[in-house]
């Protein structure tokens, strides 16, 4: 016979046992209760008095639509959702924002209505606060070429949201240029092709205050001149600093390399080395040694139409000059005789060291060949020395 107390407590254990399997039930009233997959990667793309929030759905191909909130859910928008076979990517555009941080949140549901789990993230609107709070990145130098303008921007420790720089200028042919440059942090060195020489060119820098930015926020436009062209390199051969000789020895006079000489330049060499091979000079000098009657030194030269200066930069002068000039001269047979030095397009008498730095200056109405260099006769006193250490030629216009 069984124990009678022994089969009662086996029946409570197994009442008791059923009951806990259903106590879930209770909280399945209505049913049970289905989620739907929740957006992820959640993103903020910070814009000009917008943002753009995006998130992926990978998971859950019953999604079919989201609910966007920000202000604390007092504004929302629905986002419909189409999904593919693969991960989707959603992107939403809240604009007339406020410029300040919001937080958004993100709501997926199926066709049913079942939400998700919500995802949040937060991010910034940007505006006229940000923006006219912004500097325009400075340059150390620029360099006017008659090629080419080169700009040597300022390096900085770091590019603080700076994304690049944009440049306007006028081209030789007359056009206005706009390009756009990214900028780096170290060494950044902008190169414009064929500036017009005197002319003004004008840039602005251009901000994303962060790498997920939907907006490019712009400095006011700086404007430059461009100023004239340094051409001597493209026109003018062995301009000096040091002057190069034609032969490789080692005396103190020779014939310089590169310019035409007469006889009357060559006889006592036209290139002196008297400071060193280092510190090479164009000369024309007597030194008791005989005359020279219209020495003439120089370079014949297709110049361009447009206005020029020519620039030479003297050493020294021993004794006082007799009849010395520095000339610029049509055609490239050479230069006139002292004597028609009036004959020249424009030319500077030469004389002591109370001028050092002798300029130039001429247009030409079209591109022309000219003969430019030094001309001089030296008779009395009977020491007499010209020496010039560089040549330079300037476009201004």
């Amino acid at each position: 016979m069984r124990n009678p107390i022994i089969i009662i407590l086996l029946a409570a254990a197994v009442f008791a046992a059923c009951r806990k399997q259903d106590d879930y039930k209770k909280y399945l009233e209505g049913g049970e209760i289905l989620y739907t997959g929740k957006a992820d990667s959640m993103r903020v793309h910070a814009g000009r008095n917008r943002v753009q929030v995006s998130w992926l759905l990978i998971a859950d191909p019953k999604i079919a639509f989201s609910k966007l909130y920000w202000n604390n859910r007092r504004d929302s928008a629905t986002v419909p959702v189409n999904r593919t076979k693969g991960i989707d990517t959603v992107r939403f555009v809240v604009d007339r924002l406020d410029e300040r941080t919001y937080e958004f949140e993100v709501v997926n549901y199926d066709k049913a209505g079942n939400p998700s789990v919500t995802s949040r993230a937060s991010g910034v609107s940007y505006g006229t606060m940000y923006e006219t709070s912004l500097l325009n990145r400075a340059f150390a130098e620029i360099e006017a070429l008659s090629d080419k303008v080169i700009i040597h921007w300022n390096d900085v420790d770091t590019l603080d949201g700076i994304h690049s720089i944009q440049i306007r200028y006028t081209h030789q042919n007359g056009t206005v240029r706009d390009t756009i440059v990214r900028s780096r942090t170290k060494e950044m060195v902008t190169v414009l092709p064929k500036v017009a020489p005197n002319s003004e060119f004008s840039y602005r820098t251009r901000y994303l205050p962060d790498s997920l930015a939907i907006d490019t926020f712009l400095t006011v436009f700086d404007k430059r001149t461009i100023g004239e062209l340094d051409v001597t390199a493209d026109y003018i051969k062995n301009p000096g600093k040091p002057f190069l000789r034609s032969d490789a020895g080692d005396s103190r006079f020779s014939v310089l390399a590169d310019w035409q000489s007469n006889d009357e330049a060559k006889k006592n060499g036209n290139a002196d080395e008297l400071d060193g091979a280092a510190k090479r000079y164009l000369t024309l000098w007597i030194w008791g040694n005989g005359t020279i009657i219209n020495g003439k030194i120089w370079q014949a030269v297709q110049l361009p139409k447009g206005t020029f200066r020519l620039e030479a930069f003297q050493q020294n002068v021993d004794g006082t000059l007799e009849a010395t000039y520095f000339t610029v001269a049509a055609g490239g047979a050479g230069l006139p005789d002292v004597e028609q030095i009036n004959t020249a397009i424009t030319s500077k008498k030469l004389s002591d060291n109370s001028d050092k730095h002798h300029v130039l200056t001429f247009t030409l109405n079209q591109p022309t060949t000219v003969s430019l260099g030094f001309v001089g006769t030296y008779i009395n006193p009977t020491a007499q020395t010209l020496r010039i250490e560089q040549i330079k030629l300037y476009q201004t216009q």
